[in-house]
């Protein structure tokens, strides 16, 4: 049995693998599948993530705070790369701090919270910690957690690239390829320089566009792929419905930013940019919703080839 400061380790091949796990979700958030990435290495490369997304929420902010547009700066918490960049970064705050915890004070966790021999500093750790023994709800509530986080992740920049930039709604001038413009009076797109492309850009905005929409879902691929040792999500069906009612919820929280700001958090949310058509709007809202099971689908193939890879745990 690995200790709470050493990788998880293989289990000897002799041994039947079990029918249960034997690590807790929540432990396997702190520990890399790959022996090479040992616990301390873990933590420098999830506090330079941490760091990274932290500086990244900053500029990205300011850029979208600076960015021309005829509604209130409340439009920015409905908007779908808010929301997913939002869901990241606290994913990585709160892997940071279990891993941190886990890995270098391990043996305050052991102790009961209500012993009369635990410290102040032991009930702090206690609650910066990862739960050993979560209930069952516990394991699938921060499941669904880690794959909405990663899958919204995957599916802003999916969308981003293939639909919001060639409809000309990417903030900077699309690539020259069969698609249709809306006219320049409207007032719900990322205003930009139409004869500027992304790296004709001034730097803010340049560095927020590749990283709210691309890095990120580089940084979900490394996480998933590299650093932790999360199986692959079990009820499959369950997590299914479960990125479908995530999704549904951010139409319905699009909705609410509708009313208190008349913006959609994405422009085909819009019947008016759907060529006034409501049908053509709702029609949409269900190819983005269904969209996201299909993310997981990859999600759930790249967890299932890095356990593959690095043998079972």
């Amino acid at each position: 049995m690995p200790s709470d400061t050493t990788p998880l380790l293989p289990q000897n091949d002799r041994e039947p693998a079990p029918k249960e796990d034997s690590h807790p979700i929540t432990l396997r958030a702190c520990h890399s599948s790959w022996r090479v990435i040992s616990p301390k290495l873990l933590f420098s490369i999830r506090t330079l993530l941490a760091s990274y997304l932290t500086s990244v929420a900053g500029v990205a902010l300011k850029y979208k705070l600076e960015s021309a547009d005829d509604h209130t700066s409340w439009r920015i918490p409905f908007q779908f790369s808010t929301v997913a960049f939002v869901l990241q970064w606290i994913y990585h705050l709160l892997a940071l701090t279990w891993t941190g915890t886990h890995t270098f004070e391990p043996s305050s966790q052991e102790q009961d919270d209500d012993s009369e021999g635990s410290s102040a500093r032991d009930r702090i750790v206690q609650f910066f910690s990862p739960t050993h023994r979560p209930s069952n709800t516990e394991k699938f509530s921060f499941s669904m957690f880690y794959t909405v986080s990663h899958v919204f992740a995957l599916l802003n920049a999916l969308m981003y690239w293939t639909v919001l930039v060639p409809a000309g709604h990417g903030g900077f001038k699309p690539p020259h390829i069969p698609h249709h413009h809306h006219g320049v009076g409207n007032s719900t797109r990322i205003y930009y320089d139409p004869g500027k492309g992304l790296f004709d850009e001034d730097e803010i905005k340049s560095f927020s566009i590749l990283n709210v929409w691309s890095i990120t879902a580089v940084i979900a691929f490394i996480e998933m792929a590299f650093l932790n040792s999360i199986r692959r999500q079990t009820p499959v069906v369950g997590h299914v419905i479960g990125t479908m009612v995530a999704s549904g919820l951010y139409v319905a929280w699009a909705g609410v930013g509708k009313l208190a700001t008349d913006h959609w958090g994405l422009f085909f949310l819009d019947p008016k940019l759907m060529g006034g058509s409501t049908g053509a709007a709702v029609a949409a809202a269900f190819g983005f919703i269904f969209a996201a099971p299909v993310v997981f689908t990859y999600a759930y193939g790249l967890i299932a080839m890095r356990e593959s890879l690095t043998a079972a745990y």
